[in-house]
């Protein structure tokens, strides 16, 4: 019996004991819970924080809120702008009690902020001043350390406050991992950030930025972005790309450091618009590091001053290094692959260029342009007219371009260094009418216009493949007959073409050609092109084998002179040009040569008798072969240049400057 009773005196006790622990913990949550009201009221003058209900369960170390409510409002003379989270429900779990209550620090494994709607102020977040960091730095925390395992924004709406209305900014979950404060004040840390957001919508006062979805992972190392679109002012679409993924990403330096350090950059399906004028860039980037940048299938256009240049382009760049500010110097890669096609490239210039395609290569060392065409705009009578001058109208077709050995990133610095550039087979038409007035203004040498030339030429070989070159002329007053003169399988050689020449290079271009004069004979001849100052241009040659008769298009529009008949067996030519002059000498040899004056006043190519008399009888034999003394057949070239023409004139020119002196008589010859 007395052993019963002891029993039953200790189970009492006992459970008197536990009744009291019990209502020592709900005493203990009531006071966690006052605690708790008290010092979210004493945070910040800035930060008001409401909720209808506060539960603190110690068994399951836990809080949790009912309809959490955060404003925060820096400016007390504008209580309109402020930030302002709303929460459904809000938990902390797993949290360390004693670590909370003794030791003012508070130690937790999961923060759950479930149903959110945040309303930022579009003013604050375009405030320029420090004021609000520095009210969030000054804030009195209840803690004085923090360490927080995992905190969740779990299906959250995001919008964009502003006086006139509310515009849904995102919408989706963020995850934070390992989330620690060491002493108040400081920026917390973390270890671990997944976000996966949708609906994005951000309007600037020059961006409007949509995403449909975002996607990052700082434990995939991974960005994903699905359908993101960038346009100015809602108006002009600037970028529109379908897929965007980033991996390899190292996550904390592109957040805390705004450099961009990855593996492979993968771009695929969508347009982006370049332009030339100074547009910030949405987003703020120091530095670009990528082992592989990739584009597929990707419009791509540049815009500026005046110009439009349009391609679908598919590149691959291997070690992308892009660093502040983002402009061509500071834009370097170790290798490139790249397919542009349709390329188009509408000027000022009253010309379109077209490409079919661009292949370029960095390991295999090669660029190749298929298919390149010079379209004009306008008709070829039409630009004299609309430009109040003279203008060669010029519409070409070339089948391709070859470059060997390019230094590829030198193409961006305006430089154009390689081993060979070979232009395929081509034709190229130019058209002048002489009617509009020639505009009197300094054309310089080859040499020295290549200089002009706004980007550096360094080619070790440069060839024309065989091709035809078609003149076609309205003379200023005539017969209203255009006059042609056709090159056909003209092929040329420079070689090294330099626009920029070192002390160390050869002191003379050399340039070989030949060709067909409209289809008849050969010509062939050698320019040797000064590199170094105050020396002359080299110029020999030949043209053999020519039936005269084809040259009457050009002779009889333009000159008013009918080549009846004749032969040119050769006509070999050695002189130099200077800035001033051209001499040296012709000779040739010639058979059957009749020549006729056509009248000058008139619309129709009648003959003018006595002067094709005097042309026949006194001033040109009929023939002058290499049976004739090569002196009688010597024609002395001097002819002072005339600088606002083109060096195709100062050659011709040179050239009848030394047939004419081959006669006795030439000076009565026409002009």
């Amino acid at each position: 019996m007395k052993n019963r009773r002891v029993i039953k005196v200790g189970l009492v006790f006992i459970v008197g004991i536990c009744l009291i622990i019990i209502a020592a913990l709900f005493s203990v949550d009531a006071i966690i819970e006052k605690k708790i009201r008290s010092q979210l009221s004493e945070l910040s003058p800035a930060l008001q924080i409401k909720f209808s209900r506060v539960r603190s369960r110690i068994f399951s170390s836990s809080v949790s809120f009912d309809s959490l409510q955060i404003s925060f409002t820096p400016y007390g003379d504008h209580k309109e702008e402020q930030h302002a989270f709303l929460f459904t429900k809000v938990s902390l779990q797993g949290i360390h009690f004693l670590n909370l209550l003794f030791h003012k620090k508070l130690v937790a494994k999961d923060l759950l902020l479930a149903g959110g709607s945040i309303h930022l102020s579009r003013s604050l977040l375009e405030a320029r001043d420090s004021a609000q960091m520095e009210m969030i730095r000054e804030m009195k925390s209840p803690f004085r350390n923090l360490a927080i395992d995992r905190i969740q924004l779990r299906q959250s709406n995001i919008f964009l406050h502003s006086a006139r209305d509310d515009e849904l900014l995102a919408r989706g979950d963020v995850s934070l991992r390992g989330v620690a404060v060491d002493k108040p004040g400081t920026r917390p840390v973390f270890s671990g950030l997944d976000v996966n957001l949708s609906d994005i919508n951000y309007a600037s006062s020059d961006f409007i930025i949509g995403i449909r979805r975002f996607e990052l992972s700082s434990s995939g190392k991974t960005l994903t972005i699905n359908s993101l679109h960038v346009s100015k002012n809602g108006k002009q679409n600037l970028t529109r790309i379908s897929s965007l993924k980033i991996t390899g990403l190292e996550v904390s330096k592109f957040l805390e450091e705004q450099t961009l350090i990855c593996k492979r950059i993968k771009v695929e399906d969508g347009s982006v618009v370049l332009a030339n004028n100074k547009i910030k860039a949405p987003f703020d980037l120091k530095q670009v590091h990528a082992d592989v940048f990739e584009l597929h299938n990707l419009l791509l256009t540049y815009q500026g001053n005046g110009t439009t240049l349009r391609t679908n382009a598919n590149i691959e760049l291997g070690k992308l290094d892009v660093g502040e500010p983002f402009d061509k110097k500071n834009f370097h890669f170790a290798s490139v692959r790249a397919t542009l096609s349709d390329i188009q490239y509408s000027g000022n210039n009253y010309q379109t260029a077209r490409i079919k395609k661009i292949d370029v290569d960095s390991k295999k060392q090669f660029i190749l342009a298929d298919e390149i065409s010079i379209i004009p705009k306008i008709g070829k009578y039409e630009l004299g007219r609309k430009l109040g001058h003279q203008a060669d109208w010029i519409a070409a077709n070339v089948s391709r371009i070859e470059i060997s050995r390019p230094n590829i990133e030198g193409l961006l610095h305006h430089k154009l260094l390689a081993e060979k550039v070979l232009i395929g087979q081509s034709r190229i038409y130019i058209f002048r009418d002489r009617r509009p007035v020639r505009q009197q203004k300094f054309i310089p040498l080859p040499v020295e216009y290549l200089k002009k030339v706004p980007f550096d030429l360094r080619v070790q070989n440069f060839m024309l493949a065989s091709s035809t070159v078609e003149y076609e002329e309205f003379p200023e007053s005539g017969f209203g007959q255009t006059g042609v003169l056709m090159i056909k399988n003209a092929k040329v050689m420079v070689s090294p073409l330099i626009n920029h020449p070192l002390a160390s290079d050869p002191n003379y271009s050399t340039m070989n050609t030949t060709g067909s004069i409209m289809g008849s004979g050969t010509v062939h001849g050698t320019i040797l092109m000064p590199l170094v100052k105050n020396k002359p241009y080299y110029v020999k040659g030949a043209i053999e084998k020519l039936q005269l008769t084809k040259l009457n298009s050009s002779s009889e529009n333009l000159g008013k002179i009918r080549i009846k008949s004749g032969f040119l067996d050769f006509l070999s030519f050695d002189f130099i040009m200077t800035e001033q002059r051209s001499t040296g000498k012709i000779i040739g040899a010639y058979h059957r040569l009749i020549i006729q004056q056509l009248k000058k006043h008139t619309d129709e190519k009648n003959v003018a008798d006595f002067a094709s008399f005097m042309l026949r009888h006194l001033i040109i034999p009929l023939d002058k072969d290499v049976s004739v003394p090569e002196r009688k057949r010597t024609g002395k070239v001097d002819y002072i240049r005339d600088p606002t023409r083109f060096v195709s004139y100062y050659l011709l020119q040179s050239l009848l400057m030394g047939v004419k002196k081959s006669f006795t008589l030439g000076f009565l010859l026409p002009k």
